[in-house]
């Protein structure tokens, strides 16, 4: 009989795990669920259909690194899951700890992979020292919201919004709102949206052999220059949660964040005012943006479990199963086919214009970088204490690069 289980928290996962061990199960971990619970069911569901003899055991907890904390505890237990929707931020620390398993064979093997529909750029972003360990699902990258009746009452024009961090700062100069004129998201996963200005610029934030910092350069300095005119443009410091909240009662003008969200905002604002979207600024023809969202990882070392894990994978982002991620979720799909189709997504985004800006720079998306180092969390903290301190304007851009490269270099490990 057909079992789903839907879990809830790292105290439980290992128990679950260690309870099913049959050939034909697969033990699947995701994080996220208040986006993907929806989702992820019906997959499953579809999943089991397609191989009656196949139970998946669907289990979440609630972020990304919660979700890489569960994994660490469970491989010393050896409990790991078969297969994990990861953070993409976390792919390199799973590869490093050999807790995911190369894919590059189960790709080679198949008889056309291109047929598969998955977009050129899609191939980077599951890549870690040089082999690919995940495969896309939902990908999300930063974007920027504006609530359109603020943008009017400050004289901005809702059917031409601005392109360019200048034109954006321009813009929130002019807005008067409770809770400032803007909101830059600083806080996320592994300075997500610092390394995404760094990239965006043209730049690194390592050298290519990964040997010496490379945001200490003019497209990091350009960086912290434009978070600190977002102070000075009227950002008032506050959490994440906080800023959420703001923007989604109103009281926040423009709102820099991951595009994820798109649908939550959408229907949080029904009625009282229009949120609208513009791309992320990149101002270097070459830039880059690092793919946020999850990718899908093989844990198992069962070879049997391995292949069913693979067809696992394979159905989960096929164009179908891509379709009901984006009209469940917010994301950005991984299939062309799903988007190119009129009966899937094509028609869905001209009726939902909003949702297909972030779409648009798909062509543009990069791993997401991560530094070489046990000590990346303690990075992470030390670059988000001089962004914070940049951005509520208590240290010039200039001090908090030379202090975020000497915190930096001290926890990179030495040769």
């Amino acid at each position: 009989m057909k079992r789903i289980i839907l879990g809830a928290l790292a105290v439980a996962f290992p128990a679950l795990l260690s309870n099913h061990a049959s050939a034909e199960d697969l033990n699947v971990l995701y994080s996220n669920a208040y986006l993907l619970k929806k989702p992820m069911e019906e997959i499953v569901k579809g999943f089991e259909a397609a191989h009656p003899d196949t139970t998946i055991h669907l289990s979440d907890v609630k972020g990304y690194a919660d979700m890489t904390q569960l994994m660490l505890r469970s491989a010393i237990t050896g409990d790991l899951p078969d297969v994990g929707f990861q953070g993409t931020s976390f792919i390199k620390l799973l590869a490093d700890r050999d807790l995911a398993v190369p894919l590059d064979d189960f790709i080679k093997a198949e008889p056309d992979w291109k047929a598969l529909g998955y977009w050129p750029s899609i191939a980077e972003i599951g890549k870690a020292n040089g082999k690919t360990y995940g495969i896309p699902f939902a990908i999300s990258i930063p974007t920027v919201y504006f609530n359109g009746d603020l943008v009017k009452a400050a004289g901005g024009d809702p059917q031409n919004l601005p392109k360019t961090w200048d034109g954006i700062l321009d813009l929130a100069r002019k807005i008067k709102a409770p809770s400032g004129s803007m909101y830059f998201d600083y806080t996320p996963t592994g300075n997500w949206t610092f390394i995404s200005l760094v990239q965006a610029a043209g730049g690194t934030m390592m050298t290519p052999d990964m040997q010496k910092l490379a945001f200490n350069g003019k497209e990091g300095l350009d960086a912290l220059k434009l978070l600190q005119a977002i102070g000075q443009a009227g950002m008032k410091d506050m959490s994440r949660d906080q800023a959420k909240q703001a923007f989604a009662a109103g009281s926040i003008g423009i709102f820099i964040t991951s595009s994820s969200d798109i649908t939550t905002y959408s229907e949080q604002a029904a009625g009282r005012f229009p949120v609208l979207l513009s791309q992320f600024p990149m101002p270097s023809g070459n830039g880059t943006l690092p793919a946020g969202g999850n990718a899908i990882m093989m844990h198992t070392k069962n070879a049997s479990k391995q292949r069913l894990a693979w067809e696992f994978i394979k159905y989960a982002t096929n164009p179908e199963s891509q379709t009901t991620m984006v009209k469940a979720a917010s994301y950005i799909p991984v299939n062309e086919q799903s988007v190119r189709d009129p009966s899937l997504l094509g028609n869905y985004y001209k009726s939902n214009p909003a949702l297909g800006v972030p779409v648009g720079q798909l062509d543009h998306l990069s791993s997401f970088f991560s530094f070489p180092s046990e000590n990346s969390a303690k990075i992470t903290k030390a670059i988000q204490d001089q962004l914070q301190a940049v951005i509520t304007l208590k240290r010039s851009p200039e001090d908090a690069l030379n202090q975020m490269v000497i915190d930096t270099e001290a926890l990179l490990p030495r040769n």
